[in-house]
């Protein structure tokens, strides 16, 4: 039997959204399956009082490997500093390279891999905290004949954009030639898999390039993307099985814009959702209203593929 973990890194912030993620995956994934949450340790306890027998807490200080030390309550503090760059953030000290500070995006996307050293399963299916699942999620959507979905989507990173930049490092971490002219797959969406055999051999392979431990030499960077590295590995080094599943579909319906979504564009994005999906993300960022977000899962949740 295929075993599936859920992977989520979240903050006090995000409390509320993870409240309402957790109780979909309570809805939409099989008894056995946990959802693992991991936040700054003086978060833990607001995570902890959601009560729930599969929800498994975890803390920086409990996933993250020797050179590395979070600075939750200095992070905490400067997010509360007037007229701060939200540019200016600690999250945590890499001894190796003290300045810069390791950024707080950054920071969840090394512990997310950290949890390749203490969870067990299958595969693991990392959730945003700003996600909500409105139709089952089981292995049989992530696993196809032994192998882990991968989600790519070709040449869709290019020159001038953001994530240009975090291809860019993938390629740096991994000791693979880049050329800027070129055009790179994408691999990032709010609900993604990963093989952990697979990820223990793509921190291996930062590990071996580097000559450091692949914590510190990620932490380094100040422009990354943890699923581009692990999507870039696995197009590298896979062998033919492990790139038996690549999709260009995500398995959930996103919304991108930088605007909050209107309650008029609600039937409008409800009516892009593919049968396929099993999931809706609407971008924290865009500080859409709750109501307008439970109005979009109370029309998805339970409704049949058309």
């Amino acid at each position: 039997m295929t075993t599936m973990a859920v992977i989520t890194p979240s903050y006090r912030p995000d409390l509320a959204g993870f409240r309402r993620l957790h109780a979909s995956v309570r809805r939409h994934t099989d008894a056995d399956v946990k959802h693992h949450v991991i936040v700054p340790g003086r978060d833990a306890p607001l995570y902890r009082g959601i009560g729930s027998d599969r929800l498994v807490v975890w803390t920086y200080q409990d996933v993250l490997p020797a050179g590395l030390t979070p600075t939750d309550r200095l992070a905490a503090a400067t997010r509360r500093v007037p007229g701060l760059p939200a540019s200016f953030n600690c999250a945590a000290i890499n001894w190796r390279r003290p300045w810069k500070p390791v950024r707080g995006w950054v920071l969840q996307q090394i512990v997310k891999m950290c949890l390749v050293d203490h969870v067990e399963g299958d595969v693991f299916v990392n959730i945003d905290s700003d996600v909500v699942l409105v139709r089952r999620l089981g292995p049989e959507h992530v696993v196809h004949g032994g192998t882990v979905r991968l989600y790519t989507r070709e040449e869709s990173i290019g020159p001038g954009m953001r994530h240009y930049q975090w291809a860019e490092t993938a390629h740096e971490l991994l000791g693979l030639p880049f050329e800027q002219e070129d055009s790179y797959p994408d691999h990032i969406a709010g609900l993604v898999s990963w093989d952990p055999r697979l990820l223990r051999a793509c921190l291996d392979r930062v590990k071996e390039v580097s000559g450091m431990p692949w914590g510190p030499a990620i932490a380094e960077r100040l422009r990354f993307s943890e699923d581009i590295l692990y999507g870039t590995f696995v197009r590298a080094f896979g062998s033919e099985q492990d790139l038996r599943f690549q999709r260009d579909t995500t398995l959930c319906h996103s919304y991108w814009e930088t605007e909050a979504m209107a309650a008029d564009q609600v039937e409008c994005f409800v009516a892009e959702f593919k049968d396929e999906d099993c999931a809706v993300h609407i971008q924290s960022n865009t500080d859409t209203d709750d109501r307008v977000f439970s109005a979009v899962v109370e029309r998805l949740s339970g409704a049949s593929p058309r």
